[in-house]
């Protein structure tokens, strides 16, 4: 129950101004630890984050704490550094390739493991895939910080019984194209006119990679070096929930799965996934959000159809692949 429970903290960190109350939620933090807002001086919201800011901070995580590691699984198109911050509790993360191994028996047929409950869940949470739906690597960061720094007892439930892979922006190239657009042209005081240059980017705009791609139609072809770099290291791994964050449109309100009634008389995502398992977490995640009192709507649109979004690959590798919407 604690590991599917996990499941429900997850939708906290996709929402920007969730981050005082959720902040407060799991104090007290460890002091040696700063913060994102004393890492970058600003708050998080107040300006949109560069990616080697992000990628630095991440890093100081690391250096500072025994509950993190960081690695680097490849680079962007442009030289930008692709990497996972590994967390966990500091016992968990020293015997990780012991633990590696006992999980990946779970993928090899000829073995027949049944200590299901003796092992961590292995989580990989994906941000910013589309460049231009910024809230993400901002929200990594929160989720960093918390998972990283907080001394709650339900933090440290979830560091016993988790193995976090966080991977703030699979792409930094179009983030950081963004970031710039929204940069130059952000207004004092802040202006919320649609109509306003912040908020309609030039062609070729931030969603895709330096070659005008939808990173989010590359894990399945792994054309571009990020996403070979990230397809490697997820079959190094194969993580039992993919968690993978993603924007819409300003006047929405909070998407999660179970995605739309599938059209194909034969999908291609296993039946238990769309069907019971979406069904059972989805009730986790509307309970948060109506603790919180934030509208949401599920079921009504989105599709799993294409084995390439970072929502569906992972439900073809044996895990579990969750997507999360939120305005923009």
């Amino acid at each position: 129950m604690l590991k599917k429970c996990l499941l429900s903290l997850l939708w906290v960190c996709t929402s920007v101004s969730a981050q005082d109350y959720f902040l407060k939620k799991y104090e007290p933090y460890d002091p040696k630890i700063p913060s994102p807002e004393a890492f970058l001086e600003y708050g998080i919201g107040e300006k949109h984050t560069r990616h080697d800011l992000i990628v630095s901070y991440l890093m100081t995580l690391a250096e500072l704490s025994d509950r993190a590691s960081i690695e680097v699984y490849g680079r962007s198109h442009e030289g930008r550094k692709l990497v996972i911050l590994t967390i966990s509790s500091s016992d968990n993360v020293s015997r990780l390739p012991e633990m590696k191994k006992e999980h990946l028996a779970f993928t090899d047929p000829a073995l027949n493991p049944t200590n299901y409950e003796a092992l961590p869940i292995f989580i990989n949470m994906v941000y910013n895939v589309h460049g231009n739906e910024p809230s993400g690597g901002e929200a990594a960061l929160l989720m960093a910080y918390t998972m990283v720094a907080s001394e709650h007892p339900t933090i440290k439930k979830y560091r016993e019984n988790s193995i976090i892979f966080l991977d703030p922006v699979i792409n930094p190239d179009g983030r950081d194209r963004h970031t710039h657009w929204v940069s130059m042209y952000q207004g004092s005081p802040n202006v919320a006119d649609p109509s306003d240059a912040e908020h309609n980017e030039s062609w070729p705009r931030g969603r895709t990679n330096h070659y005008w791609f939808d990173m989010n139609r590359d894990w399945y072809l792994g054309i571009h070096p990020g996403s070979r770099g990230k397809l490697n290291w997820y079959h190094q791994w194969y993580p039992n929930v993919v968690t993978d964050f993603h924007e819409m449109g300003s006047q929405s309100t909070y998407f999660f799965e179970p995605m739309k009634t599938n059209g194909s008389l034969n999908p291609i995502m296993p039946k238990e996934n769309y069907e019971d398992l979406n069904e059972l977490f989805g009730t986790y995640f509307s309970s948060a959000l109506d603790s919180v009192g934030t509208f949401y709507f599920t079921k009504e649109v989105f599709d799993g159809t294409y084995p390439g979004y970072g929502s569906s690959y992972p439900d073809l590798q044996g895990g579990l692949a969750l997507l999360f919407e939120q305005a923009s």
